[in-house]
């Protein structure tokens, strides 16, 4: 495989240039049936012809041979110079025809001199420098694989070949023009307020929600999804004469019903939430059953004033913390929970929970130990639903959250542990 790092550190000319072009599909398996007047023609195992023109070729040569003036800023799928700028973007919600044509929205004058945006499917500049990295390398060897399979890109009625541009991964991006400045540092600087403006205006104008890709999205394989219990096999399934509470099988529904990862979080969360009060109560229930219970007990001011002070200090002392606490106490068993930590981690292959790390500015470690875990499980969901929850400055806490990639990515590492821990909520409040 050709290595990205050893383009662009010289000149390179055409016919080295066709030499790349080579060397590189046919490491996909593609024959070369002939190169003619400075274009290349493939053919797949099925018979199907792919031609590299040459506008593709001299195209691709422009942006090598002025890679330098680029830098691959500020992440791993953008590219900017001083003048330009031109980012990935990526987007939860489904629209309709927008990325597979050339549909492209302006912000600003595109015809004077000032600074403008653009959102639409990725510039020639952007597929070409980034055409021969790992994950486009990927992208399209998929897509030979897919198009041989099912035949996807053989005209069947002229037998005319197809240009292999046309395999090329090109996401949705926006697109800075004219920046005009010093360095790319400044470029970048100059250019965020614009790529906010320009993503907020299409959402407000456009109902069309999209945000900044801070990496690629790998075309590796899907893993099985990480299950605690055995896996159900049969369709015969089971009706038990139990009575679950409604009220929280709707939060659970909306948390399995969406991918986004806050909100999965929050639906989760408000099911163990939903038992604050009732388990709160319970447990002050038991301490004043018990003094009222003592055979000393007598309704005098003396023993009535400790009923009150009871009352009292158990509602001071009762924060939220403590009443997740309590439910998970109720409701989930500690080694189970602890045999559940232990498998996830396992099977991530990370101690995400057992590892003390900071989250939202709170150092947090879950010890896998029956006389820690829930009281740490407590604290970490509550950081994390306050951080959530909370944008204001004033709200006491070092770190707030903001929804970007990498903060939405450790998110949803939380979310096989919170629908767990609902799950054992929903089936433990049941009534039988």
């Amino acid at each position: 495989m050709i290595s990205e790092k050893n383009l662009g550190e010289i000149m390179m000319d055409f016919y080295e240039a066709t030499q790349l072009f080579k060397d590189y599909y046919i490491h996909f398996n593609l024959d070369l049936v002939k190169d003619r007047e400075n274009e290349l023609l493939f053919s797949d195992r099925s018979g199907s012809q792919i031609i590299v023109s040459e506008e593709d070729i001299n195209k691709f040569l422009d942006v090598e041979n002025s890679k330098d003036s680029f830098g691959n800023k500020p992440t791993e799928c953008s590219i900017c110079s001083k003048n330009y700028r031109e980012q990935m973007l990526d987007y939860q919600k489904f629209y309709l025809g927008f990325g597979y044509n050339n549909e492209r929205f302006i912000f600003g004058n595109e015809n004077g001199e000032k600074m403008y945006g653009e959102i639409g499917l990725a510039s020639d500049t952007f597929v070409n420098f980034f055409r021969f990295n790992e994950i486009s390398s990927e992208h399209i060897h998929l897509r030979l694989r897919r198009g041989f399979l099912h035949g996807f890109y053989k005209n069947k009625e002229k037998e005319e070949p197809i240009h292999l541009i046309n395999f090329l991964r090109r996401p949705i991006t926006i697109k800075i023009h004219n920046i005009k400045a010093h360095s790319i540092y400044e470029a970048i600087k100059e250019s965020n307020p614009v790529v906010d403006a320009c993503l907020f205006e299409l959402a407000y104008l456009k109902e069309i929600s999209l945000q900044i890709a801070e990496e690629w999205e790998k075309n590796s394989p899907r893993r099985h999804p990480f299950r605690f219990s055995d896996e159900y096999k049969s369709h015969n399934l089971p009706l038990r004469s139990i009575k679950y509470n409604s009220d929280v099988l709707r939060f659970y529904s909306r948390g399995t019903s969406t991918e986004d990862p806050v909100n999965q979080f929050l639906s989760f969360y408000h099911v163990l939430e939903y038992f604050f009060i009732s388990v709160s109560d319970e447990q002050l229930y038991s301490i004043l059953s018990r003094r009222i219970n003592d055979p000393i007990f007598s309704t005098t001011p003396n023993h009535l004033d400790r009923l009150i002070h009871d009352t009292l200090s158990y509602e001071q002392e009762t924060d939220e913390t403590k009443m997740l606490k309590l439910v998970l106490e109720k409701f989930v068993d500690k080694e189970e929970i602890i045999r559940f930590i232990k498998e996830i981690e396992e099977y991530e292959n990370e101690k995400f929970y057992t590892k003390q790390r900071k989250i939202f500015g709170k150092e947090i470690e879950v010890k896998p130990e029956s006389g820690h875990v829930i009281a740490n499980l407590a604290t970490r969901i509550k950081t994390i639903r306050n951080a959530l929850v909370h944008s204001s400055d004033k709200f006491e806490r070092k770190a707030r959250y903001v929804p970007t990639g990498s903060s939405e990515k450790m998110i949803n590492k939380e979310i096989p542990l919170m629908k767990y821990l609902a799950e054992k909520v929903i089936i433990g409040s049941a009534d039988d």
